[in-house]
């Protein structure tokens, strides 16, 4: 079928799957067919889906109906059975019965209930063997018979009808080898049926016929491991067979076969890939879990039964034994192979394998069986302690994590937890014991806080065993000694804290001591538990909590008793818990004799058997216990002092402590008996000051001891009393016994090697030395490391770490830790600086497997030395380093000492090579090879080869080194081994031939030559003849055994040396400096000093290499010092040395010529002959007899050494000093093919060359860092290499670690005196001491000094600027002065400082950072200060507007009012009132006030807000008699107008709704032109007529009423009222002037009688003038003082000028230019009369008459203008000169020699005149403000063009132009006696008359007088300057916006600026006048 259209089809079946009755039956068939063998993966995989769906369908469905599932089945056997027997029974068309057979095998995966109904059907079986007879040799007929078998054998109905034929010919099929595919199904088709009969006969009563198939599994699992191996990567059905094996590796058989076939485990862990992730596919995932179940069968222990289950099993035994009887079956034996040792073992073959890799990847496959699989797995695997680390470092634990948190239960707190996820929580509980949090979480809390949950599940859950129980205390007691977070989130976990309680009580003791533990830590670490048990008010339930940690207390168990004893010293710092001590003590009688038991095992009580007492305190108990009883006696506690004394006394707590205190109990620590004497001390009443910190807290239970360590000896032994040799051997034996391995000798550090792990270099002890100088912590290496680092850092020098000792004394040791802590505390987040850490601390398992070795003396010696130059950048941060190597013992390579090993590299890798190495490189063990077997040492204590080569391979990978550079390093580690096992043997004729000459050709395979060349070379050598200085003939001389022994010894010892320089500079090449260099820490790692019985030339280059090494310590520490203290003149009494200066020019000097000179000549004279060489070097050396330190012996010669005497063998040494490689093994590696060889030996001599080959020492020089080639000797090597060495540690400030080796057994217990005085003594310690105490610390130049610490001294520096002006030497003695040190501290040389302790400079440190911290406080205060001040000023501007912004509103309503009356109405006074305000509501409807709320409910308002209230009064008629006013109340809202009254009925006030009056329907209002209050609403006709109204605040009504309806209600004013009083019956009211009417108004008969009132044209008075308030200064910010600015107060002093360092003169200067006085601006003159300053200096002569400029555009002014400052004032029709347009609206102009800002539409454009150009003249100042009106701004004019509401309600009337403006803020008083007191007077032309555009505030009308437009916004934050134009000269370009705020009235500036507000706020003057302006244009 087309795939495409199959896909369309496929969907659509799928669709229709919902519905299985509309199927139809070609549609099954298609669906049939896409099983087809042919059809494309996706379409068989869609089809599984629609099979799958379609029969859950018929299943759902019928089983719904009929209530039974057999229904289904049927109907599905009947639908399908159609399909399958028609095709199966085809015997015509094969691929029909392909189709068949495999739509067949999907219906058994899909539903096999009915698919093994179908099978079981008459014919079907006979079918499928007759297509197998009918296609016999048809590969797609028998590989779906194999695969529908193999799904119908995993039934057991199906098993029983599958005949003999079947299972016969699938066995022929599985051991043929054509078909693999068929192979493997046939296998596991016989798989399933084999272990199906097992399982069949298992469930019968025979269980001994499964017996018999144990051989056949055996023979299928064969087969199947075979096809993993040898076919995985071309059989596409290894689901299938990983299947088959996880069946049968149930078998124990089975499993032990697996497990011991390493090459089958990688083969089938390789399927899963690891570094991208799987597929989540469904052949994926079952290939994965597939692999699971093989990996959990092999690490599947047997089931551990507890009592319960043995019994259950016993029952079920004894049920099966039949027939009713009680005979009970025999109890089936344990296989051997499933016992737990072998269990273990098939564990660590899986994870050796890579079993972990796979269950990493597993994790993450969301599959809830693969989960369920991983957490038994990782069960099995760490019930092995030894697999936890692994686990570990694999990531288990964030497998475990995802595994648990799959789970449903992890969501949410209520679902309770899956019995399936026990064994995953279990695991994780047994990895949380294994090590600390820290290690097993990492740093984040989070993974720590999430393992709470699932622990606690474990802990709580029915299911839980006892070991689990015990399992989540352990982890749960560890999680909470990690963090205060932890604690709390077990304490607040449901349920945990009442069932550890529980625990506490039960009877099995682990338990009990795992509950008290964490119960312990728990009070420890979380507030909460402490509050529970101790901190809480209620002593009742404190009683009961703490009568349980008694009793814990006196349990047998100790760990229980500590840990209950811990939580008791915890919680009894509080005083609830004391008092309930005491009630229970009083209760009980016992609580006392507990506490006095912990401090005194022998206190017994009644109940005790007098049999069981302790003899001797546990010191953890004593200090708990007297820890209890101090707080108990604390005053502090007002607990009855009498009534506690007398019980105190009863328990014997006083005796017990008394007894303490003399030392009858045993001897305790300061920490036990300082407590023990404050508690007697209480006791007896005195006062005691109390420890600041608060109460003692006991934190954990796993208390290490409650006390701190006691000091052993002295830590720094200049302390000593007496200086001698005996006395600093006893203190370092003191500190050595008690741990203390290191020890100081001012900045030197003493180390003794301890010969153990002591757990001093964990990753919290480095953190408590980082950033801490060395007397803030007890010695330790790392404080040599932070001190290096710091003043790398600190003083920008180079720094070394210098090691020095002999071999064993732990320098290797030393420089790793230097390294780890330099790694550690260097910062850095950039991933190039991390790289750079994990390469230099990867170079030490690399070089120590390459360089180090075992000798007689140290298991990891260093057999050659190394210097370390980490480099730094500025930040301190790790930007590169490099290695410098000096002298391999190469020599070790081809001969040791008994027990002694070669390099470790060659055990390591014929241990562990992978097999493909040991393909390659013919590789067998140790044992094979000369080289590493001939002295008898394979094995190495505390050594694992293994281990440290896998190492080593990740160092290789850290550093770079590529798979290919890593082949060949290892290609000529096999070359050396081969080499080695070249034999020769003697021919007659004394010749030499190889033995086995198949070494030889694999020697040529792996190198790439020819092999005969390999054996010529070996045997023979060429030998050129000279005539006369001219080449003669050429020999092959034959050589003996001994000369081709000596040939290949030197061939290896070259390939190894040039092999090891290779990686040096190979590793120098990956750590190449990133970036620029600032400093440099060098790390010195050699060799030490060496005295064997044997010592030959390479002890002698070692020992040469110490002595320059001890020299340099002598020249720094002692020659050096004294000298300069006499060059500085410092006074000093002069200390005696030994100076080994003559021993080193004994070895090293020319002339006279040293040993090595000697050993030079006699290799040049007689190097033909080694015996004769060696001869004439002992003649040579009787002419160094002169010299005290040498002793010429015969064939040995005798060297004193600093170290020692030392006799040295002369025979060899010349011939290792030569190193002899003849020019045909160099020709041999000419030959090679192999370029990694070639590149090892790029500096062969060169043949044409007459002179001498060069030795192998000729081949390096060491100068400076870089590696040079040099001809040279091996003693020139070793002289040279020792001078560079030197060369390069005196460029750097050094630090010294002296190790001492305290035995020669390597042992951790012996201490040798006499070895440890005779190290004392050669390392001159003594000397060192008195040198110390007798000198300085430190010293430094004055300019290095001023530098530092001129910060520290007010005379030298200001505000951070060093200000001394004397030399560096007066500011250095000032500085000290300064700080308080004392005289005799310090020293003045002639160029250094001299501080003589070193405490004191770490107090000028300490001074000098706290100078920075202090600074800081101070900026940070001043900033403070600052923004106090700033938030002062705004408060007052926010209280000034906030007082005022409520007045502009009223004010703004009320003076629409005024516009509203429009003048045409007298007026009341009361309306121009100046404080009268339009409130509105009145009545507080919109309020809470009991009226208003009545009058909400009878309006009926809701939520609608009214606008106005007020009572009124209306005038009613009076049938028959005249009308009356009857009082109201009036609301008014946006919608409508409501009538209230108020009526009383059964004597209580009820208010009802009289009239509602739509605002719709109001067409207009009339009023009088008298003063009354009358108005009438003008409605559209009603019956009830228009309502007449009396109300006092009828202009706001009004008002509000034409707001409300946008001016659509006409004013009608006139001199009567005309009203509608009925809907059709009009009537008017007529308005009288009566002056008799005093108050008001009076109505009678239509007519109102009133008084005169105020002008129509009044408007509202001005503000009354407010009183003067006090304007206080703001002085809380600190910025101003107290008492303003007349107060001067107190004068800083003045600032001193900056002066440049000493020393740095010429830097600073580009740096810090020197500050030049800013110029000050020429004063410019006022605006009425520009004159010049009166002091200015006479005019210049005038200058030649400048170039004719263009001529300025003139413009003239159409409006006046009245400027502010900066602006200038214009009168219409001025003209002024432009001189700088503005894109804002504003241009620059000039008139009348002044310059200033105006308007551009004020301008207008004048036609150009000839002019010329008038001299610019500075422009004006700024005027002062005035004093009263603090208030100034521009009022900006008003628009002409803007509508008001009195336009459209009054169109023929217009308002008064020069009536005054509103006043805007009621009750001040402008200072210009104006309405508006932002503004100023008016200007007054010449008559008199005001100006043509006077300021109003009033509304202009059409008929109005025209307006100026409207001033443009000024938007920029500052204003532009305007500069002072030069004479005749055009003004310059505009400068940069400066960003200063505006310059107060006293300043006289040179430009004048637009104004405007500063950046970002703006002008509160200018806001409110704009928004007065709205208000009067409004």
């Amino acid at each position: 079928m087309n795939t495409h259209n199959g896909d369309l089809s496929l969907d659509s079946l799928m669709r229709k799957s919902q519905d299985v009755a509309s199927f139809l039956p070609d549609e099954l068939s298609y669906l049939v067919e896409a099983f087809a063998p042919s059809q494309p993966e996706p379409s068989r995989s869609k089809a599984y889906l629609v099979l799958s769906a379609f029969c859950q369908g018929t299943r759902s469905q019928n089983t719904q109906e009929s209530g039974s599932n057999n229904s289904a089945t049927e109907i599905l056997e009947k639908v399908f059975q159609h399909f399958i027997v028609p095709r199966i029974s085809n015997y015509q068309e094969q691929d029909v019965i392909v189709n068949g057979l495999s739509f067949f095998s999907a219906l058994f995966h899909v539903d096999w209930q009915s698919a093994s109904r179908i099978f079981a059907q008459d014919g079907v079986v006979e079918y499928v063997t007759d297509a197998l007879d009918l296609f016999p040799s048809s590969a797609p007929v028998t590989l779906e018979v194999a695969r529908m078998i193999g799904q119908a054998s995993g039934h057991k109905a199906c098993r029983a009808l599958i005949p003999e034929e079947i299972t016969t010919w699938l066995g022929n099929k599985s051991r043929q080898a054509t078909d693999k595919n068929l192979r493997a199904a046939a296998a596991i088709a016989l798989v399933k049926l084999s272990r199906g009969a097992a399982m069949d006969a298992l469930e019968g009563t025979d269980a001994s016929q499964a017996a018999p198939s144990t051989s056949k599994d055996m023979e299928l699992a064969n087969l199947l491991k075979g096809m993993v191996v040898s076919d995985k990567d071309s059989l596409p059905s290894l689901n299938d067979v990983v299947e088959g094996l996880a069946y049968l590796s149930i078998d124990p058989d089975v499993k032990h076969v697996l497990a011991n076939d390493p090459k089958f485990l990688q083969q089938l862990f390789t399927l899963v890939p690891r570094r991208k992730p799987l597929p989540t596919t469904t052949s994926n995932s079952s290939l994965l879990f597939g692999i699971l179940l093989i990996i959990s069968n092999l690490c599947a222990y047997r089931p551990r039964l507890s009592q319960e289950d043995a019994q259950v099993a016993k029952l079920k035994r004894m049920a099966k034994a039949g027939n009713g009887s009680n005979k009970m079956m025999p109890e089936e034996p344990l296989n051997a192979l499933e016992d737990d040792a072998t269990v273990r073992s098939r564990c660590r073959q899986a994870l050796a394998s890579g079993a972990l890799d796979v269950l990493s990847v597993a994790s993450g496959i969301e599959s809830q069986g693969i989960r369920l699989t991983l957490g038994k797995i990782y069960l099995s695997i760490v019930e092995d302690k030894d697999n936890r680390g692994k686990v570990l470092q694999s990531g288990g634990v964030r497998s475990l994590s995802r595994v648990i948190q799959s789970s449903p239960y992890s969501t949410t707190s209520s679902t309770p937890i899956d019995t399936s996820l026990l064994p995953a929580i279990q695991a994780l509980a047994k990895l949380t014991i294994t090590s600390s949090p820290l290690q097993v979480f990492g740093p984040v809390d989070g993974a720590m806080l999430d393992a709470i949950r699932p622990l606690s599940q474990l802990l709580l859950h029915s299911s839980s065993n006892l070991l689990q129980q015990f399992e989540a205390l352990m982890a749960l007691t560890n999680l909470a000694s990690q963090s205060t977070g932890c604690a709390d989130r077990i304490f607040s976990t449901p349920h945990v804290l009442n069932k550890v309680e529980l625990f506490m009580l039960e009877d099995h003791t682990l338990i009990q001591r795992a509950a008290t533990e964490l119960i312990c830590n728990l009070i420890g670490g979380s507030e909460k538990a402490f509050f529970r048990y101790g901190g809480s008010p209620d002593v009742h339930a404190t009683k009961s909590k703490l009568q349980v940690l008694l009793a814990m207390s006196d349990m047998d168990d100790l760990p229980t008793r500590l840990a209950a004893s811990g939580a008791l010293a915890t919680v009894t710092s509080a005083s609830t818990a004391c008092q309930a001590v005491f009630e229970l003590q009083l209760d009980r009688h016992r609580a006392f004799s507990i506490i006095a038991r912990l401090i005194d095992p022998s206190v017994t009580l009644e109940d005790d058997d007098p049999d069981d007492g302790e003899t001797t305190g546990n010191p953890g108990l004593v200090h708990r216990g007297v820890v209890c009883l101090r707080h108990i006696l604390d005053p502090q506690y007002a607990l009855p002092r009498i009534s506690l004394a007398e019980e105190i006394e009863k328990a014997g707590l006083v005796n017990v402590v008394v007894r303490l205190l003399k030392g009858e109990l045993g001897s305790f620590d300061t920490a036990v008996t300082t407590p023990a004497a404050e508690a007697i001390s209480k006791k007896a009443g005195k006062k005691t000051v109390p420890k600041s910190g608060g109460a003692t807290k006991v934190a954990k239970a796993d208390w290490k001891e409650g006390f701190k360590k006691q000091q052993t000896g002295v830590s720094d032994m200049t302390l000593l009393t007496t200086i001698n040799e005996d006395n600093i051997n006893k203190n370092l034996e003191s500190r050595w016994k008690a741990g203390e391995i290191y020890t100081y000798i001012g900045g030197v550090l003493i180390s003794v090697n301890p010969f153990k792990d002591l757990g001093i270099y964990t990753d919290e002890t480095l953190q408590k030395y980082k950033g801490k100088n060395r007397l803030e912590v007890p010695p330790h290496v790392f404080s040599i490391a932070e001190s290096a680092y710091y003043n790398m850092n600190a003083y920008h020098e180079n720094q070394c770490v210098i090691i020095s000792g002999e071999s064993g004394a732990g320098k290797t040791e030393a420089a790793k830790r230097i390294m780890q802590y330099i790694a550690a505390v260097s910062g850095g987040q950039d991933g190039s600086i991390q790289e750079i850490k994990d390469m230099v601390l990867a170079t030490n398992p690399l070089l120590e497997s390459f360089g180090c070795a075992k000798t007689l003396r140290n298991n990891n010696s260093s057999r050659h030395g190394k210097y370390l130059e980490i480099m730094f950048n500025t930040q301190g941060e790790p930007i590169g380093a490099q290695i410098t190597n000096y002298l391999l013992e190469k020599g070790r390579v081809v001969g040791q000492l008994d027990n002694e090993r070669n390099f470790h590299i060659f055990y390591q890798f014929t241990k562990a090579a992978s097999d493909e190495q040991r393909e390659q490189f013919g590789l067998q063990g140790p044992d094979a090879y000369y080289y590493t077997s001939r002295s008898n040492c394979l094995e190495v204590q505390d050594i694992n080869d293994e281990n440290d080569y896998a190492d080593t391979l990740n160092a290789m990978r850290t550093i770079g080194l590529s798979d290919q550079e890593q082949n060949e390093i290892f290609r000529m580690i096999a070359v050396i081994l081969w080499l080695g096992n070249v034999v020769f043997q003697e021919m007659d004729d004394g010749n030499s031939a190889i033995v086995d000459t198949a070494v030889t050709d694999f020697i040529a395979h792996l190198i790439e030559v020819d092999p005969a060349m390999v054996q010529k070379v070996l045997t023979s050598k060429v030998v050129e003849t000279q005539r006369g200085g001219r080449r003669g003939s050429v020999y092959d001389v034959p050589l003996n055994p001994a000369q081709a022994t000596a040939g290949r010894d030197a061939l290896a010892k070259a390939i190894y040396n040039n092999l090891f320089e290779w990686i040096v500079s190979r590793i120098n090449v990956s750590m190449k400096a990133r970036s620029a260099s600032a400093q440099v820490i060098g790390i010195l790692d050699i060799f030490g000093f060496e005295i064997f019985e044997d010592n030959s030339f390479e002890q002698l280059c070692i020992n040469y290499v110490n002595e320059k090494l001890q020299q340099i310590f002598i020249e720094l520490t002692l020659k050096t010092e004294q000298e300069e203290y006499v060059r500085e003149q410092i006074k000093w009494t002069p200390i005696k040395y030994f100076n080994n200066k003559i021993v080193c020019d004994l070895i090293e000097e020319r002339k006279p010529p040293g040993i090595f000179a000697a050993l030079n000549d006699a290799c040049a004279t007689a190097h033909a002959d080694p015996a004769a060489a060696d001869n004439s070097f002992v003649q040579r050396t009787a002419m160094l007899s002169s010299n005290v330190h040498f002793e010429a012996r015969g064939s040995q010669f005798l060297v004193r050494h600093y170290a020692g005497d030392v006799m040295y063998n002369i025979a060899g040494m010349t011939d290792k000093n030569k190193d002899a490689l003849v020019k045909d093994l160099f020709d041999l590696v000419g030959s090679s093919g192999n370029q990694f060889l070639q590149t090892l030996f790029s500096d062969r001599p060169d043949p044409s060359s007459k002179k001498r080959p060069p030795t192998a020492g000729d081949r390096i020089k060491v100068s400076h860092g870089v590696l040079l080639f040099v001809r040279m000797d091996h003693s020139c090597v070793a002289k040279a290499s020792a001078g560079a060495l030197v060369d390069n540690l005196m460029k750097a400030q050094p630090s010294y670690i002296r190790t001492i080796k305290p035995n020669q057994n390597r042992s951790s217990t012996e201490y040798d005196n006499k070895a440890i005085l005779h190290q004392i003594k050669y390392l001159g310690l003594q000397e060192n001491i008195r040198v110390r105490r007798a000198g300085f610390a430190y010293r430094n130049t004055f300019e290095k000094m001023v530098e530092r610490f001129y910060l520290l001294s007010p005379s030298t520096s200001y505000a951070g600027e060093y200000t001394w002006q004397g030399d560096a030497k007066s500011g250095c003695e000032q500085i000290l002065k300064d700080t308080g040190i004392a005289k005799d501290e310090w020293q003045m040389g002639v160029t250094k400082a001299f501080i003589k302790n070193p405490e004191t400079l770490f107090a000028l440190e300490t001074m000098r950072d706290r100078y920075w911290h202090n600074m800081a406080a101070r900026i940070q205060r001043a900033w403070r200060n600052y923004w106090r001040y700033k938030n002062e000023c705004a408060r007052r501007i926010q209280r000034f507007w906030k007082n005022n912004k409520e007045a502009l509103e009223y004010a703004k309503v009320r003076d629409y009012g005024h516009q509203v009356l429009a003048g045409r109405k007298e007026r009341r006074r009361y309306s121009l009132l100046s404080y009268r305000r339009f409130m509105g509501d009145y009545l507080d409807v919109n309020g809470k006030n009991i009226v208003g709320s009545d009058l909400r409910s009878a309006c009926g308002l809701g939520a609608e807000q009214a606008t106005f209230s007020s009572k009124v009064q209306i005038l009613v008629s009076k049938l028959g008699r005249s009308s009356k006013l009857s009082p109201r109340f009036l609301v008014v809202t946006a919608k409508a107008v409501y009538i209230v009254a108020t009526s009383q009925k059964d004597g209580q006030i009820q208010t009802s709704l009289e009239r509602k009056i739509p605002l719709v329907t109001i067409k207009s209002i009339s009023m009088s032109n008298l003063r009354d209050d009358w108005l009438a609403l003008n409605c559209n006709a009603s019956e009830e007529g228009d309502p007449i109204l009396h109300c006092y605040f009828k202009t706001e009504l009004t008002a509000n009423l034409l707001t409300l309806t946008q001016a659509s209600i006409s004013v009608l004013i006139g001199p009567s009222i005309e009203y509608a009083k009925k809907k059709d019956k009009k009537a008017q009211i007529q308005f009288l002037r009566d002056e008799t009417i005093a108050k008001d108004d009076v109505y009678k008969s239509h007519t109102v009688h009133v008084p005169s009132g105020e002008p129509p044209s009044s408007t509202s008075r001005p503000a009354a003038r407010r009183k003067p308030g006090i304007v206080r200064p703001i002085t809380q910010g600190k910025l101003l003082r107290a008492g303003g600015p007349s107060d001067k107060g107190k004068t800083s002093r003045p600032k001193p000028a900056a002066q440049p360092l000493p020393g740095k003169s010429t830097q600073l200067a580009a740096v810090r230019p020197t500050p030049v006085a800013p110029s000050k601006p020429s004063p410019s003159p006022p605006k009425s009369s520009p004159s010049p300053p009166r002091n200015s200096v006479p005019p210049p002569p005038p200058p030649p008459p400048p170039p004719k400029e263009p001529e300025a555009e003139l413009y003239r002014a159409k409006f006046a203008f009245e400027g502010q400052e900066g602006e200038i004032s214009l009168k219409k029709d001025d003209t002024v000169e432009l001189v700088e347009k503005d894109d804002n609206g504003w241009w620059l102009v000039r008139k009348d020699g002044q310059e200033g800002w105006a308007p551009n539409n004020y301008l207008e454009l004048v036609p150009p005149k000839p002019k010329a150009a008038p001299a610019a003249r500075p422009p004006p100042p700024r005027p002062p403000p005035p004093p009263s009106a603090p208030l100034v701004v521009v009022a900006a004019p008003v628009s002409a063009s803007k509508p008001t509401v009195s336009a459209m309600s009054a169109k023929s009337l217009t308002a008064d132009a020069l009536a005054r403006p509103v006043a805007v803020f009621p009750g001040l008083a402008p200072s210009n006696g104006s309405a508006a007191p932002w503004k100023k007077p008016a200007a007054v032309s010449v008559n008199g008359s005001a100006s043509s555009t006077p300021p109003s505030s009033r509304p202009s009308s059409s008929l109005g007088v025209k307006s100026p437009p409207p001033v443009a916004t000024k938007p920029k934050p500052v204003p532009p300057p305007v500069a002072s134009k030069p004479s005749g000269g055009k003004p310059p370009p505009k400068p940069p916006i400066p960003m200063a705020p505006r310059p107060g009235t006293g300043a006289a500036p040179s430009k004048i600026s637009k104004p405007s507000a500063p950046a970002g706020q703006m002008d509160l003057a200018a806001a409110l006048a704009k928004r007065a302006q709205k208000i009067a244009d409004e």
